[in-house]
């Protein structure tokens, strides 16, 4: 900060002492004087990281207002000495245009750093931490996200009337963490200007709801908290972490986190930023601040406590994404390139719980510059330690998320319901788009899991278990159609466990018995009227089957079944 008004004060007086020629009068000074008030209130206010591409433009501003200002006082010393002596005397010696050489070098740097920017966008792809990997990780395991964040919302504005004195204060930022190992969304109370702060001082609490039980209500917790995003003054949480840090980028909006002991926390995004102004992600620092104290530390990702879920905010997910996706400044083929979708639910992301208790962002990418529904890979990028990891191999291919949006938008026409939060899913093997459908008041209705390079194939269900079982009829479905029609198909003898089965399913009306086995992706089908033991079948059983397999097919129908463990 200080950094920041020491080279806007230099740059004045520099200026003012060229064009005054070292001789400054009372006018010059008091421009001076007011000059610098305005130096301290632009910093004060704006916060600028102390580099080039953020200080030049209004260094330019500054110096060529006083250039200007010094050529109004010496052409009015002219037109004073013309009238006092009545002589027709054109001296300009007061006058000087030599001043306008600082302004024009400013502006001159300024438009060197915005070709720089945009010309060397190597650095800030070199910069994000990622690795390319094949084979997707998700499975059904893993939980997505039932309310969308604007289901969220309306449900915490329906419950805003639990907040004292409610009309002064309105609902902030959601945001996803787990408390106590349960999935939730979390959103402060904000002051609504600055009278409800100066009359109110502290914030009264937030609020939370599951993010995955859709029963689940939206309920205020009280919590005193003195320092906030809309905050004035000292106690704008903005202000506090910029004087904490001020040499880091804040990037995206800081985040409200609930600690192990239901203490408050301000969790921040902080990137460096080199002096054409690009942004850094190899360096990412998090600031954190207490809600009620104002106590402020900065870490580096690899020193964040453990209670810290998002240290890495959505907005920064974002800007990563697209760094990553546009490695090339100007790249007339597009070779190379793609771009993310953002169809996620927080600034074009999505958050994904994961089975061991950890947060990602998820977001699928596709072609440049095109109108095809392609999916071109997805990434994950770890909330705490903003680590992207992308995903390709079978996933390459299949339609991306505004693809499988449309085809849940037309599941249920009738309804009006629309798709939110798509991500892709692992189910046995096969890249699946799952859908949460929304009514047009944004409540959850269903889960829509989609076949990635199969539209026909869905199943729904208003859990995820239903529609997992729906979703498996439909792939056994799609597999024996196909095995009917493929003269490839070639039967195979295969031993096993069974990791997983169920004995009710039901294809087309019919019941039919649909298992796993351990370490086997493959998901196998039995009709139980040709061999009736099947309806017997537990997990640990170990079997022998003769099973029709279609090459690539991740669905197989059983011929024959052995149940060695069926005594």
């Amino acid at each position: 900060m200080i950094t920041s008004f020491l080279v806007l004060e230099i740059a004045m007086f520099a200026t003012f002492l060229w064009a005054k020629k070292l001789k400054l009068g009372k006018l010059d000074w008091l421009a001076a004087v007011g000059l610098t008030i305005l130096n301290g209130i632009f910093v004060y206010w704006w916060m600028p990281v102390p580099t080039l591409s953020q200080l030049v433009m209004p260094v330019a501003l500054e110096t060529t207002l006083i250039s200007i200002w010094t050529l109004l006082i010496g052409s009015a010393t002219v037109v004073i000495e013309k009238v006092t002596t009545k002589k027709n005397n054109r001296s300009t010696l007061n006058i000087s245009l030599w001043p306008f050489i600082i302004p024009l070098i400013a502006i001159s740097i300024s438009v060197v750093a915005g070709v720089s920017k945009s010309l060397t966008v190597r650095p800030m792809y070199h910069s994000v931490q990622a690795t390319k990997q094949k084979e997707a990780p998700l499975t059904k395991d893993d939980q997505p996200i039932a309310l969308s964040a604007q289901a969220a919302q309306n449900m915490m504005k329906k419950a805003f009337s639990q907040v004292p004195d409610s009309s002064m204060y309105e609902l902030g930022d959601l945001s996803a963490q787990y408390i106590k190992g349960k999935p939730y969304y979390v959103a402060p109370v904000e002051f609504n200007g600055f009278v409800s702060w100066f009359m109110n001082r502290e914030l009264p609490g937030y609020f939370v709801v599951s993010a995955t039980d859709i029963n689940d209500t939206a309920h205020f917790v009280k919590e005193k908290m003195a320092y906030s995003e809309t905050s004035w003054f000292s106690h704008s949480i903005a202000r506090k972490i910029y004087m904490a840090n001020p040499r880091y980028q804040q990037v995206g909006e800081p985040i409200l986190e609930v600690g192990n002991n239901g203490q408050t926390y301000w969790v921040q995004t902080l990137l460096s930023v080199r002096w054409a102004g690009q942004v850094m992600f190899d360096n990412i620092h998090v600031a954190i601040t207490n809600a009620n104290t104002g106590k402020t530390q900065v870490y580096k990702t690899k020193n964040l406590p453990k209670w810290v879920d998002v240290g890495v905010s959505p907005e920064a997910a974002t800007l990563m994404n697209r760094t990553y996706g546009n490695p090339y400044a100007f790249n007339f083929r597009h070779k190379n390139q793609i771009k993310p979708t953002e169809n996620g639910s927080e600034s074009g992301v999505t958050p994904m719980f994961n089975v061991n208790g950890s947060l990602a962002y998820f977001d699928d990418f596709t072609t440049v510059r095109s109108n095809a529904d392609s999916d071109k890979g997805y990434s994950l990028i770890d909330t705490r330690t903003g680590q992207l990891r992308f995903y390709t191999g079978k996933n390459v291919g299949i339609m991306d998320s505004e693809g499988a949006m449309k085809v849940a938008k037309q599941l249920h026409p009738q309804n009006k319901w629309h798709g939110s939060n798509p991500v892709i899913m692992n189910i046995d093997g096969t890249p699946t788009w799952v859908v949460s459908m929304m009514d047009n008041n944004e409540r959850f209705r269903e889960y829509a899991y989609i076949k990635g390079a199969d539209q026909n194939v869905i199943g729904e269900g208003a859990n995820a278990s239903d529609a997992l079982a729906s979703y498996r009829n439909a792939l056994a479905g799609s597999a024996q159609s196909a095995a009917a029609s493929d003269q490839k198909v070639k039967i195979k003898k295969i031993n096993g466990k069974i990791g997983r089965v169920n004995t009710n399913a039901t294809l087309n009306n019919k019941q039919v018995v649909v298992f796993k086995l351990v370490d086997d992706d493959t998901l196998y089908t039995l009709d139980p009227s040709q061999k009736q033991d099947a309806l017997l079948l537990q997990v640990n059983d170990q079997v022998e089957l003769k099973v029709k397999a279609i090459s690539g097919a991740s669905v197989a129908n059983v011929v024959s079944l052995t149940n060695k463990s069926l005594k």
